[in-house]
């Protein structure tokens, strides 16, 4: 049953089986008392300017006290954290061809530091990737032919396009679709696909030998002469790049290397705060990339 409270009254103070007061019913749930609060929940307020004791801690909080100089140096430290999303000064690109030897990206000579957006853009990035395995070419037999090795580990299925053109003899000519054996490094062919005319020819393996590494190894037999081209397109890609390392860029102090660096993968950003006086390095494991640093 509900009490009513008459003014002027004080609620007799009672406490019932579990440890409640009438009180608390009468007038709701007491507010915590601020040392009750644990010290990450309780407000804190930056206000610089106010008076305080170099070195004074604020016993509510266990922050530094206002107007100390490590109060102002947690007001820096907001503001250069905000530097990294915010833009305060203008955005500023350039773009820096990595190569295999560790190279200075980004020099930081302001007092206050600054915030960089660094992007590596290069290479196949998404869920779909075409491009080419062999450019148009006349081969003669006997001979054969190796593609360049593909990087497919980040697919699901592939799809390949052969425009031939018989110029002497009738074939057949092979096309051994290879996938990389992960203990030995060899090629094994997981499907062939033979020709014996002119003609367009669309090939859809699904996941068969799209594994991690692929080629293509052509045979032309004696007597025939054939020109022709191939293609490629990958599809139910992870995000990324399907060539993995090669087109990554490792970022970090002078002697960087692909070991010891931060990775930049592929069609990925990363922003960093570099502090007064700090020099930042980039390399790759090989090829040259090109890098946009966006300076905020």
């Amino acid at each position: 049953m509900k009490q009513i409270v008459q003014p002027g009254r004080i609620p007799i103070r009672r406490a019932n089986s579990l440890g409640q007061l009438d009180r608390e019913f009468n007038y709701g749930p007491q507010p915590l008392h601020p040392r009750d609060i644990p010290i990450d929940l309780r407000n804190r307020f930056i206000r610089p300017g106010m008076g305080g004791t170099p070195g004074a801690v604020d016993p509510t909080t266990g922050l530094p006290a206002p107007g100390t100089p490590d109060f102002d140096q947690l007001i820096r430290d907001v503001h250069e954290i905000a530097g990294t999303v915010v833009l305060r000064r203008g955005l500023l690109g350039r773009v820096e061809t990595i190569t295999s030897s560790p190279q200075l990206i980004i020099e930081q000579r302001e007092k206050d530091g600054r915030g960089y957006l660094l992007l590596n853009p290069a290479g196949v990035v998404g869920l779909t990737a075409s491009g080419t395995i062999f450019s148009t070419q006349t081969v003669v037999g006997a001979a054969t032919v190796t593609s360049g090795t593909l990087g497919v580990a980040n697919y699901k299925n592939g799809s390949f396009f052969i425009v031939a053109t018989f110029n002497a003899g009738a074939g057949p000519v092979t096309f051994d679709l290879q996938t990389a054996d992960p203990v030995t490094g060899t090629f094994i062919t997981s499907q062939t696909i033979s020709l014996t005319a002119t003609g367009n020819t669309y090939v859809n393996v699904g996941n068969l030998g799209i594994d991690v590494d692929f080629q293509v190894f052509v045979t032309v037999p004696v007597g025939t002469s054939i020109t022709f081209s191939m293609g490629f397109v990958l599809k139910d890609g992870l995000d990324g790049t399907s060539t993995g390392a090669s087109q990554t860029i490792f970022i970090g102090g002078a002697g960087v290397s692909p070991v010891s660096g931060y990775p930049l993968l592929s069609g990925k950003e990363k922003p960093f705060f570099l502090e007064e006086n700090v020099l930042l390095y980039a390399v790759t494991s090989g090829p040259n990339l090109d890098m946009n640093i966006f300076e905020l």
